[in-house]
């Protein structure tokens, strides 16, 4: 995605919505598109607000998560590309509010990514929405190097656009449409807060030595620091069970790593809205790590952030990967 949506985006958030261009909008975070949870026609305007930005939070703290957690290890092993294909549906409780889908490559020490999502439908709980994100990189040893991002996203014809270009952990370009508003109690955002860090797509690829499902505090026991356009914050992920399941056909069976996440904004957000962010000090907020198939790759099965209105889940309902080589062995 190189060009801008062509429904409208406003210059600039107004000054008295709580968190940014997000918040008028559940974005699947991993998809970026999970759009207005919460919203129903009985709950006040300044709850109709708290819900769209813990959603625009989950999407974006817990969206590079769908196609990402993922690296590829050494340049031995990848020669042969691996492609990963999955399917997540989008739930509070027993609704399904929206579905999503990634598919990823990897060849050599680089990755490309891309996800779509939609929301909406006859569940009252979401509004109609869609998203599309896309990324690239490399792995240089156990460090992600992203160099693009895209994402844009629309819900009833207001869009967000954001395009991105990283070198060596720096962002180089970025266009980001609408921009923030001015607020006095906005943290300031500089040039510093925008190096050492990755993208929303690539935050959660994670490096590994060998194939399989590594131990729990290897893969889990990090921080992880995005920006991801507008606002700069921390992903701190903490192990806390390991677990097997069945999934069944097209999805994965085997051994699960459980990790918890806490949400630390950093600089772009507005101070005096910190009570209304619900990812802040949320307790419940989990990722669940699955291999993908003999590779050195770990990507999310299953993602639960908890909310006032119950639990919102993110689960893969279709997992499959494929080896190039194993498709040339047939032949």
């Amino acid at each position: 995605m190189s060009r801008r949506p062509s429904v409208k985006t406003n210059a600039s958030m107004p000054a008295d919505h709580p968190e940014g261009p997000f918040g008028n909008r559940c974005l699947f975070f991993v998809g970026q598109s999970i759009p207005a949870v919460g919203k129903t026609d009985h709950m006040s305007e300044n709850h109709r607000y708290r819900a769209n930005e813990l959603c625009s939070r989950v999407a974006v703290t817990v969206g590079g998560l769908i196609i990402t957690l993922a690296a590829v290890a050494t340049a031995a092993e990848a020669r042969a590309s691996t492609t990963f294909e999955a399917t997540y549906t989008i739930s509070i409780g027993t609704v399904v509010i929206g579905r999503a889908t990634a598919q990823s490559s990897f060849s050599d020490d680089a990755y490309t990514a891309a996800i779509s999502g939609s929301t909406g439908g006859l569940s009252r709980l979401a509004s109609d929405a869609s998203a599309q994100l896309s990324g690239s990189g490399r792995i240089s040893g156990t460090t992600v190097l992203p160099s693009s991002f895209d994402l844009e996203t629309v819900e009833r014809g207001f869009g967000t656009y954001v395009h991105m270009e990283m070198t060596s952990g720096r962002v180089t370009k970025l266009i980001a449409a609408p921009s923030l508003a001015a607020a006095a109690d906005r943290i300031p955002l500089t040039d510093r807060h925008k190096t050492g860090v990755v993208d929303p797509l690539a935050a959660f690829l994670v490096p590994f030595d060998r194939p399989g499902v590594p131990s729990g505090r290897a893969a889990c026991d990090r921080t992880i620091k995005v920006f991801d356009g507008w606002t700069r914050f921390d992903i701190q992920l903490y192990y806390k069970a390991t677990k097997a399941v069945d999934g069944g056909s097209e999805t994965y069976a085997g051994r699960i790593i459980v990790c918890g996440a806490r949400y630390i904004q950093v600089a772009g957000h507005r101070s005096q809205a910190d009570s209304q962010n619900d990812l802040v000090g949320n307790e419940r907020l989990e990722v669940w790590l699955a291999p993908v198939g003999e590779t050195r790759l770990l990507v999310p099965f299953r993602i639960q952030v908890g909310t006032r209105w119950g639990d919102l889940i993110v689960h893969a309902t279709r997992f499959v990967t494929e080896a190039e080589e194993d498709r040339a062995s047939l032949n």
